[in-house]
């Protein structure tokens, strides 16, 4: 390599490289398309930040609201939500069993059992269980629950006494779940499980007794 005053003359297999030409050439090299990124197309960018710019001031217009209220309010209103709904449907069980069928001894319900002793209803229902006719034994202790109902004054009990006006009489949750099993299974073709004979059995000594406190 030779030095010629500022200018740098370099020698390459014994040729002279001028620098400033080979800059100049691999500026003319890179600045070919091929060693230039592009970037892909991108439709939905100016709509997105079109709709981000409007939609800030109302998003942050929320968080300023939302932040304002105290956590506890938002308990309270939490709750009273909850409440709300458990009403709706509480009020929506009643109705329904308002227009509830008539509770009849009818003969696909009972067959032959058509006694007014709640004693032999229980017995032919505990028959009925170990028959492993679950269904039939959930009908007769419902009916022997009435009878036991009718002849301690709780109700005025009579063949057509619908379960929607016992419902209403004795508003009692127990009973509201043992009259919701019975329409299932004698009225809405419902298969009995042992969950609903075993709840049919504790429940019915629970409403009797609740309805004697009163």
């Amino acid at each position: 390599m030779a030095h010629r005053g500022s200018r740098v003359i370099a020698t390459w297999r014994g040729q002279q490289v001028d620098p400033n030409a080979a800059r100049d050439e691999a500026r003319n090299i890179l600045s070919d398309g091929r060693f230039k990124h592009s970037a892909a197309p991108r439709p939905l960018r100016r709509p997105l930040e079109s709709a981000s710019d409007k939609l800030h001031p109302i998003f942050r217009w929320l968080g300023d609201v939302f932040g304002a209220v105290p956590w506890y309010v938002w308990i309270a209103i939490g709750v009273g939500l909850v409440a709300l709904l458990v009403a709706y449907l509480v009020r929506a069980a009643r109705r329904r069993g308002a227009s509830a069928p008539p509770v009849r001894a009818r003969k696909h319900s009972f067959d032959e059992d058509e006694s007014e002793d709640p004693d032999a209803l229980e017995r032919a229902a505990d028959e009925a269980e170990r028959d492993g006719d679950l269904a039939r034994a959930i009908r007769l202790r419902f009916r022997a629950g009435l009878l036991r109902l009718g002849a301690r004054g709780a109700i005025a009990y009579r063949p057509s006494v619908t379960t929607g006006e016992v419902r209403r009489t004795l508003q009692s949750d127990t009973f509201d779940n043992l009259a919701t099993t019975f329409e299932e299974v004698a009225y809405g073709e419902e298969v009995a499980a042992p969950p609903d004979v075993d709840e049919a059995r504790r429940g019915w000594p629970r409403v009797l007794e609740e309805t004697a406190r009163k």
